[in-house]
């Protein structure tokens, strides 16, 4: 067992809807019998070298109401720098906390129906970037959008992909991507009183 640590695994391709193998976020399970496989990919989910292949060999088994309760998501937030570096050396699919600036492609009437979207994020007091938002995370981010206005939130997206498009920094969900607004979470309210905190010195100014 690996404890502190964020580490992938894949389900083989084999496995049915319907198998106990399929896994439920959040709840906790212990397997045996998986396999070690070297993660040859550039874009990880994270920094470790290798990831365990969950096949119909391996025994899992759902101990969520037994023992200590872990923390479900283990979150990283890059700053705009690490961000840069990994659009052009791809290592592993990065955090990142931001305030949400502008939306745009959101349809209203029939959020669950949204493809694609694109929301301009603010990494820091003068950089703001762009977000493609595609797939089920724009179905996902849009039904949020549609229960509350998210438009100048600040919110930890998981698992992007940074790119290099005309020399600046874009940003790109993956399917392994979430959205994150909870008030509580340490990194959000640190961000919160940052932007703060320069907002009132400029006033002063």
């Amino acid at each position: 067992m690996i404890f502190g640590q964020l580490l992938e695994g894949r389900l083989n391709g084999k496995i049915q809807q319907n198998d106990p193998k399929n896994l439920t976020e959040g709840d906790i399970y212990e397997f045996s019998g998986f396999s070690v496989i070297h993660n040859s990919r550039h874009r990880k989910l994270t920094q470790l070298p290798y990831y365990i292949q969950i096949d119909q060999k391996t025994i899992t088994l759902n101990v969520t109401n037994i023992g200590p309760i872990f923390p479900v998501h283990n979150l990283s937030p890059q700053n705009y720098r690490n961000l840069l570096r990994l659009a052009t050396t791809p290592t592993y699919l990065p955090d990142v906390v931001g305030q949400i600036l502008i939306i745009q492609k959101i349809k209203p009437y029939h959020p669950e129906l949204n493809i694609d979207a694109t929301i301009g994020l603010r990494l820091n007091r003068s950089t703001i970037v762009k977000l493609i938002v595609c797939d089920k995370q724009a179905a996902d981010f849009s039904i949020l959008q549609s229960k509350k206005n998210r438009k100048f939130k600040v919110v930890i997206i998981t698992s992007i992909i940074p790119k290099l498009f005309e020399g600046k920094l874009l940003l790109r969900t993956s399917p392994a991507t979430n959205f994150y607004f909870n008030k509580s979470i340490d990194y959000i309210k640190h961000f919160k009183r940052r932007i703060g905190d320069h907002a009132k010195a400029c006033s002063k100014e």
